[in-house]
């Protein structure tokens, strides 16, 4: 997305009748969303904002939890949790005004049991950060893939049924994460029923009726199994407000979706700015489980500054559509996501490296080079990358009527689902999946007949003991790969990055100091696997 564009308003909404309920009173399944409703004892001019309502949860095995509760209409307040072990918990809150009975010291237990569904969120357990902090895994250990898809205004302007039927089509192409935002002003003031998301904006106060409309479709998609990344909560209304605003949003927003699989960002296409951190740190103090990340601007100076900060689990990248270049260009785009995801793959402290946004599926984008949303998939996963998201037209600018970027047509959202880049994007997540990518290292030093040009460029990854090497050919008729570090004898797949086409070759055996691969007749790009036999 072009980062000249202006922002404005914060939430994105459903539909008047709900998608889901949570599970209420004293008993909910492990990571489902659990809530408890308080009633006030007294009547604020800015209830969203005047108060804050504390809870710790405190469970098996010394588990601690701890949250906030926040205001969803006249004298009711809500306080949500998900639990990671069966058995029993307590609660109790705490809130600034201790003489509010009603929201002080209320305290209960809630019976949590074991889930046996199929869901992989609520069967693994929350996202978190491995123990040697390059990848993403869930509470269970089991590495997760973050294969994303950026429906920044989709929220804001979808019906309810076009929701799901969005949210069936990313499931059934391997997706695992959307990604979408506090809506800006290009999205439109109100959402799609005529619910603004603010009833103020100093102090900024959400909207009830909007904020339960946006986390119904939060949590909708967490039923079938995504997570969902949200960005802009240092900016939801105007760029850029004040500091105490945005800290006051941030707690209001994170406390509502306290019981989902998400994951927030601060900033939305901005270049580093202090407001990011102080809003990612009252994040980290509103909540003891989420990830949290930043969605900086296309350009490397902003993810690097961000690195070091200590409430930052993901060190995330825009490396974009090829913004910088006149005319926009493909090469800088694919330049991008290899030279900025290896430059943070180096850096110290380690931490799992996202690229969240990178060349869209356009009229504009097709007219260069229309492999490109999928080549920078590539590119970025095996040049340290552990996440990579997809976009295209008429997904990411939803029910916006000029396309929210006049480089860009004004793609219904159907056209947009439905784009082979995205099935494209299936056989990615289906060619990693199969791996065990969260060994492989960038090693594109092996490969020794590299090619000069950007678009072309081949990337190689392999594990530590060289029983594994994955390589991208984008447009390449073979491949020379250094010997030194490969096990003696290999198996040899070919995988067809464009229609998902599997070829099985001879084995190789290493005889020299390299080997040398032709990439099948006929095909555009091509993914190589090597394995040990």
């Amino acid at each position: 997305m072009n980062i000249n564009m202006t922002r404005r308003t914060f939430l994105m909404s459903l539909l008047s009748a709900p998608l889901v309920s949570s599970a209420q009173g004293h008993t909910v399944q492990t990571w489902g969303r659990w809530e408890h409703t308080l009633t006030s004892d007294k009547h604020y001019q800015n209830p969203g904002t005047d108060v804050l309502l504390n809870v710790t949860y405190r469970g098996p095995k010394g588990s601690v939890i701890t949250g906030l509760g926040f205001w969803d209409g006249g004298d009711i307040f809500k306080i949500r949790a998900m639990f990671s072990l069966p058995g029993r918990w307590e609660w109790e809150t705490s809130c600034s005004d201790a003489a509010n009975q009603g929201l002080h010291r209320q305290h209960g237990e809630v019976d949590v049991k074991p889930y046996h569904g199929s869901n992989p969120l609520y069967r693994r357990g929350y996202l978190q950060v491995s123990s040697n902090r390059r990848y993403l895994t869930h509470k269970d250990g089991t590495p997760f893939l973050w294969i994303g898809d950026t429906a920044w205004a989709a929220p804001m302007n979808a019906a309810r049924e076009d929701w799901k039927t969005y949210v069936a089509d990313r499931v059934k192409k391997r997706f695992s994460v959307l990604q979408i935002s506090c809506a800006e002003d290009w999205q439109g003031s109100n959402d799609w029923q005529g619910d603004s998301p603010l009833l103020q904006e100093n102090p900024m106060e959400i909207n009830p009726s909007f904020g339960r409309q946006y986390e119904q479709k939060v949590e909708y998609a967490n039923q079938q199994g995504l997570a969902v990344a949200i960005v802009g909560l240092m900016e939801p209304v105007h760029r850029y407000p004040s500091a105490p605003s945005a800290q006051a949003f941030a707690r209001q927003l994170v406390a509502r979706l306290m019981g989902n699989f998400v994951i927030f960002s601060p900033s939305f296409d901005s270049p580093y700015m202090e407001l990011a951190n102080l809003v990612g740190s009252t994040i980290r103090e509103s909540t003891s489980m989420h990830l949290i990340t930043q969605h900086p601007g296309t350009g490397l100076s902003a993810s690097i500054k961000y690195r070091p900060q200590p409430y930052l689990d993901i060190s995330g990248e825009q490396t974009g559509a090829g913004w910088g270049g006149n005319p926009i260009s493909a090469d800088i785009a694919a330049r991008n996501a290899v030279d900025w995801s290896l430059a943070l793959y180096r850096l110290q402290p380690v931490k799992p490296i996202v690229d969240l946004e990178s060349r869209y599926d356009s009229d504009f984008g097709e007219k260069q080079l229309a492999r490109m949303p999928r080549s920078c998939g590539y590119w970025s996963l095996l040049s340290g990358c552990v996440g990579y998201t997809y976009g295209c037209a008429g997904i990411w600018n939803w029910g916006v009527k000029d396309g929210g970027d006049p480089q860009e047509s004004p793609w219904d959202w159907r056209k947009g689902m439905d784009r082979e880049s995205s099935t494209q994007i299936m056989h990615l997540s289906t060619f990693l999946n199969e791996l065990k990518w969260w060994l492989l290292e960038p090693h594109s030093e092996y490969v020794l007949n590299q090619s000069s040009e950007p678009t072309k460029y081949m990337p190689l990854a392999a594990a530590a003991r060289g029983d594994l090497v994955v390589a991208y050919l984008p447009d390449n008729d073979s491949i020379q790969i250094s010997a030194s570090r490969l096990s003696t004898v290999m198996s040899v797949q070919w995988l067809n990055p464009k229609t998902g086409e599997r070829m099985a070759k001879d084995k190789i055996k290493k005889t020299g100091d390299s080997i040398t691969l032709q990439r099948p007749m006929g095909w555009e790009d091509a993914l190589l696997v090597l394995r040990k036999t």
